[in-house]
């Protein structure tokens, strides 16, 4: 089948160079992107992700959620496993921003190359891949100080009641 295919070229925000190429079926969605992003650059799959429509300047635009996000009858927000490639590529939209733990930002910018062709059994093939993305986490020190804040708080909040009216407060009459 001829053009059943597109070329996706993925960088990830590094000093480093670090990229993959790949060749992907058009009717896959942007799930499958995720997926493979989290499998071959060792992200966490449990994080939140999203893509973001984006322009020649990499601006962010209009995302793309993991999840479906739409309450209701609204049913504006598009979610990965909604929109396929083609259709963005039908678009026009050649450029994207994957951004993956909002919290440690390990972000990739993801880009359209151009059609191809993939035998009728592939979904999608991985062409070339060029470093190893360390992921980003935040400092083990800042962890340990919230460890230790959260078990103070935990030592507060599992304090016996020690007061002498079976757990209801005594009442400030200048208040009244």
């Amino acid at each position: 089948m001829k053009n059943n295919s597109l070329d996706l070229r993925i960088v990830a925000d590094t000093q480093e160079d670090i990229f993959a190429d790949l060749r992907i079926n058009k009717e896959n969605n942007f799930l499958t992107i995720h997926n493979f992003l989290v499998e071959h650059f060792h992200l966490d799959k449990l994080e939140m992700s999203s893509f973001f429509y984006s322009n020649d300047d990499w601006d962010k635009g209009e995302e793309i959620t993991l999840m479906n996000m739409n309450i209701g009858e609204d049913q504006t927000v598009k979610f990965m496993e909604s929109i396929t490639i083609n259709e963005v590529f039908q678009e026009k939209i050649f450029k994207f921003l994957y951004v993956n733990d909002f919290l440690n930002m390990n972000i990739f910018y993801v880009e359209i190359l151009k059609e191809s062709d993939l035998e009728n059994d592939e979904n999608l093939k991985l062409l070339h891949k060029l470093g190893e993305y360390e992921v980003k986490k935040n400092d083990d020190t800042l962890n340990m100080k919230n460890e230790n804040e959260l078990s103070e708080i935990e030592d507060i909040l599992n304090e016996p009641k020690e007061d002498d009216f079976g757990g209801f407060e005594e009442l400030d009459q200048d208040l009244y």
